[in-house]
Formats: structure tokens, C-alpha cells, sequence
């Protein structure tokens, strides 16, 4: 096995292991430390991964997530896991039965709106468009690191509204109150293996900062967003077929760009469960 650095942001890529198979006690300890130091891992070439393999690679890190959607919104094959999800733009009928189908997604931390979001995530690409759709990864330690003065003593001090409506993916999407699920968290966190620091904010569910009137918060989150999704603090992951992935939750925010809602893309979701957010 080998690990590479993707970028000198954040992210490495392992080699040489074929996860579709068990993996020696000192493998899982040689990846766990490297996802605690570069927060996603890319494992390429996994071609044919079965779910229980995806499961087997998530438990790694700790005991599989539970669903975040409603049972209701499932429509997924009952003989997958209970704990599946897929993000897709597949139709059935003429219309789509999956998550997150299409479009653009800004910068997010998944499940930010509950009390205990997911350790971890992780994508398993099944089919990908040739252009398009790739994933945006960026480095929250690195930004909190980075913090200029003001900023800083701002989230050590304070805690923000988290929002989000399912299968929204603009911030002008998510503010449905009949609809929209919501949790106040720190807007600093810390690794639960490095015990760095993180920034705990994100542009596409962070709603307010308790304390502050209006002009003010507006001000003062669009400045952190802007901060956190500087390219120094960014890696860029263009997709392949047989792709594995797996990012940091708590200390990382992502986005998808764009991609042509014609072309079939297809991804297997499993999220490894987290607890209380150190901070």
C-alpha cells in the first residue's frame, strides 16, 4: 500500500489495496492515521465495490451512520442496505427517485442541522459524466488556522443556526420553516483525533449567528464564507468510475459543481456515525 498527497491543501490518495477484500490490521491503522492527517481519502480503481466492502471501508472509522431522510422519501432497492443512500440523477417514470440529482451544490457540512452530524462520508462512483460533477473539498483547520484577529475571537465566542431543506443545493432553497430541519452548533470544533481546530460554518446552511442583529451577521458570515472557500484551502476531486471517497465531516466542507443533467451519474452514499462535537 501507498499514500499520496492530492494537494497540498488537504487529501491523499491510497494505493495498492483492493478493498473488495479484508485488510490487515496494520492497513486500517496506516489509512486510519492518514484520514485523521489529510481528512479525504481517494481510493481509485475499486472496480465493482460491493456495498458490504463500502460498509466493511466506513467502519474503519468508526460504526456505520444512520440514514438522515425521512423513511418516507426511500426509493431505493429494498435489498441494499438500510443505511444507503444514492446520490443520482436515475429517473423511474419520468421522474427522479434518488437525492441531489442535478445542478450545482454550495459549499456544506452534511447533517450540520442535527445534534450529532456524521463522522465521515463517503461516495462510491459507480457512473460519472466525463466533465462535470466533480467535487469541491475544502480544509476547515486550515481555515481556522488562518482566521484574521476579529474573526477568530467572533466564532471562538459564539454559536450558529443550522438549516436545510432536503434536496436543496442553493442557500435560497434551504429556508422553507415548514419544511427545513435545524440545530444551533459551535462555529469552532475541534479534530476528534488531532484536536485541531476547525471552523464549523458553511454557505449553504448556515443560517445566523446567535447574538448578533441582522446587518451584522450578514456581514460577518459572508466574510467567513469567503475565507473558507479560498483555493489555498481547496482540493478539486474530478471523478472516475470505481472511485472511493471518503472526507472528514466535522473538519471539511464540500460542494459539486456543475454537470449536464443528461449525462448518468450515480453514486453509492454510506456515512459513518459521529458523536457529540468536541469543541
Amino acid at each position: 500500500m501507498d499514500i499520496r498527497k492530492l494537494s497540498d491543501a488537504l487529501g491523499a490518495e491510497v494505493r495498492g489495496i483492493d478493498l473488495n477484500e479484508p485488510q490487515e490490521a496494520a492497513t486500517v491503522e496506516a489509512i486510519r492515521r492518514a484520514f485523521a492527517e489529510n481528512l479525504v481519502l481517494v481510493v481509485r480503481d475499486q472496480r465493482d465495490l460491493q456495498p458490504e466492502a463500502q460498509v466493511r471501508f466506513c467502519e474503519f472509522f468508526g460504526p456505520l451512520g444512520k440514514r438522515s431522510r425521512p423513511a418516507d422519501t426511500r426509493h431505493e432497492k429494498s435489498d441494499e442496505p438500510a443505511e444507503v443512500m444514492f446520490v443520482s440523477n436515475r429517473r423511474e417514470n419520468g421522474r427522479y427517485v434518488y437525492t441531489l440529482p442535478e445542478g450545482e451544490m454550495m459549499f456544506h457540512i452534511d447533517q450540520c442541522y442535527v445534534e450529532t452530524p456524521a463522522r465521515a462520508t463517503s461516495l462510491y462512483a459507480i457512473t460519472v459524466p466525463e466533465e462535470g460533477g466533480d467535487t469541491l473539498f475544502g480544509n476547515l483547520c486550515a481555515a481556522y488556522d488562518a482566521l484574521p484577529v476579529d474573526l477568530r475571537a467572533l466564532v471562538d465566542s459564539h454559536r450558529a443556526l443550522n438549516v436545510f431543506t432536503y434536496d436543496s443545493t442553493q442557500r435560497d432553497q434551504v429556508g422553507n420553516p415548514s419544511k427545513r430541519r435545524e440545530h444551533v452548533q459551535p462555529m469552532v470544533v475541534r479534530h476528534p483525533v488531532t484536536s485541531r481546530k476547525a471552523l464549523y460554518v458553511n454557505r449553504l446552511m448556515t443560517w445566523s449567528i446567535e447574538g448578533l442583529d441582522a446587518p451584522t451577521n450578514e456581514q460577518a458570515l459572508a466574510r467567513l464564507f469567503d475565507h473558507e472557500e479560498r483555493p489555498e484551502f481547496v482540493y478539486r476531486h474530478k471523478w472516475r468510475k470505481d472511485d472511493l471517497v471518503i472526507w472528514d465531516n466535522q473538519c471539511t466542507i464540500h460542494a459539486r459543481t456543475d454537470f449536464d443533467p443528461g449525462k448518468d451519474r450515480h453514486l453509492r452514499r454510506f456515512t459513518v456515525a459521529g458523536g457529540p462535537l468536541r469543541t
